[in-house]
Parts: C-alpha cells; structure tokens; sequence
C-alpha cells in the first residue's frame, strides 16, 4: 500500500491570522490502514480524518506535510492526485458490485 500527499495549495486555511497553504495525504488501496498509521505517526488525530466516501483524506499544513514524506508518504502533483483517486474509487465500486469482476 501506499501513502501519498500531493502539493501544497491555498484553500483558505487561515491559521493564526495568516494564510496556510495545505494539501491531502491519502491512499490509494480501500484499506485505510497505513494512511491512518502515518497519521498517527506524524501526530494527526484520527477524528481530522476526512472520511469522505470518494477521496478519503486528512488535510495537512507544509510542516506536517514534510513529515509524512519522511514517514513514507510519496510525494505526487495534483493530476497523479486525481489519477489514484479515480482508480480508487473504481476498486471500491468493482468490490460493491461483485458481478463487475
């Protein structure tokens, strides 16, 4: 399995007064395993998780960032970003409808 983050962008997070950039640590596998023992390991709490049913997630700032990199996490831009969520998302619906297999 594996983690990945992509790049840092402005989506409004606004942390002590100043504009924060963030980005998303996610996986690519159905089992969220590894995404929430990185987590875990750079000091996220399980309940920033987001648990979204397309693109499960937790929303990291630059520092935390760095850290899931230096756990493991693979760096990726936005378009690969995209790429493994819609492959995921396709996992999930093969694994709902066992008649696609």
């Amino acid at each position: 399995m594996t983690v990945y983050v992509d790049n840092l962008r402005n989506y409004g997070w606004v942390v002590h007064g100043e504009v924060t950039p963030s980005c998303h640590m996610f996986t690519d596998e159905i089992d969220l395993s590894e995404l929430h023992a990185i987590a875990s390991r750079i000091g996220m709490r399980r309940e920033w998780f987001q648990d979204k049913a397309a693109a499960p997630h937790y929303d990291l700032k630059p520092d935390l960032r760095d850290a899931a990199i230096r756990a493991g996490a693979v760096a990726v831009d936005r378009r690969h970003a995209a790429r493994i969520w819609r492959a995921r998302r396709a996992l999930l619906q093969a694994a709902d409808d066992p008649q696609q297999s």
